[in-house]
C-alpha cells in the first residue's frame, strides 16, 4: 500500500523519498498562508501609506528635483538642469534673502521673547489660587482658536490711520492735544514691523499660556513643601526649584513657536503684505513672491529647501542642548 513504511525499510526506499515533497508542500502552503494573513492585516495600512506617500514623499522628491533645475515660467526653454546654481546664487549673490532671513529672525526673535515673558507670568498667576481659573484660561485660549488671516484683518483694521481703534484714537489724541504730526503705524518702516510682533502676540501668548501651565501643573509639589520649610522666599523657589522642573516645558515651549515664526506667511502677509518697502518681509513672502509672482519656480523651491534646512538645523540644536541639559 502506498505510504505505508514497514519497520525495517530501508531508509533509501521508494516510499521514503514522497515525504520530502509532501512536506514541503505543506511548507509552501504555509508560507502562502502566512502571506496571505499579512495582507489581509495590513490591508488597512497600505491605502494610507500609498496616499501617504503620494501627498508627502513625492512631492519632496519631485520638488528637490525642480530646486536643481532652471524653471522659469517666464523662459521659453522652461525646464533646464543647473545643478547647485539656485542654491548659489541664494546664498552668495542674492541680498534680498538675506533680508528676508534677518526680518524674519528680528520678528522671531521679539515676538518670542515677549509671548515667553507674557506667557510665564501669566500661567504663574492662574497656577496660583485664582477665583475663576477655568473662565480666565478658556478666555485667554481664543485668540489660537482665530484663524492667522482672520487676526491679521482684525489688526490691520485696528491699526487703520484714521479710523482704526489703536492708530486713530493715537491720531486722535495727537491732533487735540498739539503734540505732533498724525502716522500711519502700517505705513512707517519703524513701526510696521511692531504691529506685525504685536499681532502674534496676541494670537500665540495663549498657546504659551497653556504649555507652561501645563507644566506648572505637573510639577510635584515635595520639593515646593521642602523649600518652604528650608525658609525660601518666592523668589527663591521659583528661580532654584520651579523653573529647573519647569525646563523641560520651556523648551518646547520655544521650540515650537520659533520654527513656526520662521515660516510665517499669512499673517505679514494680510498686514502689510511685506511693506512698506520691505521693513516686514519674511523669508516665506520672498519665496512666495518668486514662485508666483515673478515665476522663478526652480529658485523659489531652492529657498523653501534652505529655510528647511535652517529649521532642522536649529531644532537638532535646540533639542541637544535640552537632552545634554537633562543628563547632567
Amino acid at each position: 500500500m502506498q505510504g505505508f513504511v514497514p519497520v525495517n525499510a530501508d531508509p533509501t526506499s521508494e516510499e521514503l523519498t514522497v515525504r520530502p515533497s509532501a512536506v514541503s508542500i505543506s511548507s509552501a502552503q504555509r508560507h502562502h498562508g502566512a502571506l496571505w494573513r499579512w495582507l489581509e492585516q495590513k490591508s488597512l495600512v497600505i491605502p494610507v501609506t500609498v496616499l501617504l506617500f503620494g501627498v508627502t514623499i513625492f512631492p519632496l522628491i519631485y520638488s528637490l528635483a525642480v530646486s536643481l533645475h532652471i524653471y522659469d515660467l517666464r523662459q521659453e526653454v522652461l525646464w533646464k538642469f543647473s545643478g547647485l546654481e539656485n542654491y548659489r546664487i541664494a546664498l552668495f549673490e542674492d541680498a534680498r534673502f538675506w533680508g528676508s532671513l534677518f526680518t524674519t529672525l528680528r520678528i522671531g526673535v521679539a515676538a518670542v521673547t515677549i509671548e515667553f515673558l507674557l506667557g510665564l507670568g501669566i500661567a504663574l498667576l492662574l497656577y496660583g489660587p485664582i477665583i475663576g481659573r477655568r473662565f480666565f484660561t478658556t478666555l485667554l485660549a481664543l485668540p489660537v482658536m482665530v484663524s492667522p488671516v482672520v487676526s491679521a484683518l482684525i489688526f490691520r483694521m485696528m491699526l487703520h490711520e484714521k479710523y482704526g481703534v489703536i492708530n486713530g484714537t493715537l491720531n486722535m489724541i495727537i491732533t487735540h492735544f498739539g503734540l505732533g504730526k498724525e502716522f500711519a503705524i502700517l505705513a512707517d518702516q519703524r513701526w510696521a514691523i511692531w504691529a506685525v510682533v504685536l499681532t502674534d502676540v496676541w494670537q500665540w501668548t495663549p498657546l504659551m499660556i497653556m504649555i507652561l501651565l501645563a507644566g506648572l501643573q505637573s510639577m510635584p509639589l515635595e520639593p515646593l513643601e521642602a523649600a518652604r520649610v528650608d525658609g525660601a522666599g518666592r523668589w527663591q523657589t521659583f528661580w532654584y526649584v520651579m523653573l529647573p522642573m519647569l525646563r523641560l516645558a520651556i523648551f518646547a515651549a520655544l521650540l515650537l513657536r520659533f520654527i513656526d515664526v520662521l515660516k510665517t506667511f499669512d499673517l505679514p502677509f494680510i498686514l502689510t503684505g511685506g511693506g512698506p518697502g520691505r521693513a516686514t518681509e519674511t523669508i516665506s513672502i520672498y519665496i512666495y513672491l518668486n514662485g508666483f509672482r515673478y515665476l522663478r519656480m526652480g529658485y523659489a523651491t531652492a529657498m523653501s529647501y534652505l529655510l528647511l534646512v535652517l529649521t532642522v538645523v536649529l531644532s537638532t540644536i535646540f533639542i541637544r542642548n535640552v537632552v545634554q541639559r537633562r543628563s547632567v
